[in-house]
């Protein structure tokens, strides 16, 4: 049997694709570093860190820790959710037992209605601004979800006069205590950023406690927290969901990164409700994903049925690998030589393994 024509071609196909998924798996991990590296160039944390030396040493950075009763700026960014936003979101932000606040709404490009809604309240407390175009966002849904809002959170926090910032979502609530309690850890401790845990409300009716420290993915969000308002130079990026980061985790760890002082209170303080357009872009994502296994798993299955044509498809595609990786390479090294030595390290490090 082994004399027949033919009869090693089953193992040199199988070697083929072994070469080949190997090849595919450094290409992989070349390009996972690359992209890690795209993100510290994107954040500049080095120019982070000087910028958080410099709030230290000013002569305002105190103030915020000893005046006896300091403003804060609740942050609501929004577009077409009049009803959670006018029955939830702002009375909740109203209701603080820590008083002395103001309210800043910012519409995503909102329609008139929005504007029109607020204005009903008569509260000289709420600001709303609305900006002149929406996003802009991606056209993929899940990297749309992943920016949604900062925009018209960033505009907010700018506007913002207080010396502590607490963000909302306009379907979420902050319990009455929220601020007082967040305020009062963070002033006793000296903390730049304070969060306390969320109590999440999932549409089946159930209740999921979120909150660890040190915080970490799906267990801190921007709404769970205040921070010091000298920290406005670090805003959400439209930038982080190219890099599959939620605008609020990319924001949260570029301030773990760059050694803002954070503490917790293990106290649910915010209601926290993941919204329909969140579920959606979710589900979409896992649909397609779901779809590519099915097409690995259907090509993983049948290799009998045409074993040269699978192969040389299978150069083609590391052949496109290759060149995507070369690609960013070359982009790599012209930023190289226009940033500075000390935030272009991990690129120097990267460029020294070369390409194959």
């Amino acid at each position: 049997m082994s004399g027949m024509p033919g009869a090693e071609q089953p193992f040199a196909y199988e070697r083929a694709l072994s070469e080949l998924g190997k090849s595919v798996s450094d290409l992989r991990g070349q390009l996972t570093t690359t992209l890690e590296a795209l993100e510290l160039i994107h954040d500049d944390d080095p120019t982070a860190r000087r910028r958080l030396a410099e709030l230290r040493g000013g002569v305002d950075y105190d103030a915020a820790f000893t005046v006896a009763d300091p403003l804060v700026s609740i942050v609501i960014p929004t577009w077409d959710r009049v009803e959670t936003l006018i029955g939830r979101s702002v009375p909740s932000a109203l209701a603080q037992t820590h008083a002395n606040l103001e309210v800043i709404v910012v519409g995503d490009a909102s329609p008139p209605h929005v504007a029109d809604a607020l204005a009903q309240l008569e509260d000289p407390r709420v600001r709303f601004h609305n900006l002149t175009i929406r996003g802009p966002y991606d056209e993929d849904n899940y990297r749309a979800w992943l920016a949604s809002g900062s925009p018209g959170y960033n505009a907010g926090v700018a506007m913002a006069r207080g010396m502590w910032i607490a963000p909302l979502g306009d379907d979420d609530e902050f319990k009455p205590n929220h601020v007082e309690t967040l305020l009062a850890e963070a002033r006793e401790r000296r903390l730049e950023f304070v969060y306390g845990r969320g109590q999440m409300l999932t549409p089946d009716g159930a209740e999921i406690y979120l909150g660890e420290f040190p915080p970490r993915l799906t267990q801190v969000g921007l709404q769970f927290a205040i921070y010091h308002s000298g920290l406005r130079f670090m805003e959400l990026e439209l930038g982080h969901a190219l890099f599959g980061k939620p605008n609020d985790w990319g924001l949260v760890h570029r301030m773990m990164r760059v050694g803002v002082r954070m503490g917790m209170v293990d106290e649910a303080t915010v209601i926290y409700r993941p919204s329909l357009r969140a579920q959606a872009a979710l589900s979409e994502r896992e649909l397609a994903a779901a779809e590519d296994r099915d097409d690995v798993i259907h090509e993983v299955d049948s290799p009998e049925e045409h074993p040269s044509a699978r192969v040389s498809e299978l150069e083609h595609q590391l052949d496109d690998q290759r060149a995507l990786t070369n690609e960013l390479y070359g982009r790599l090294e012209e930023v190289r030589r226009s940033r500075s030595w000390r935030l272009t390290a991990p690129l120097r490090r990267l460029r020294g393994r070369g390409t194959s």
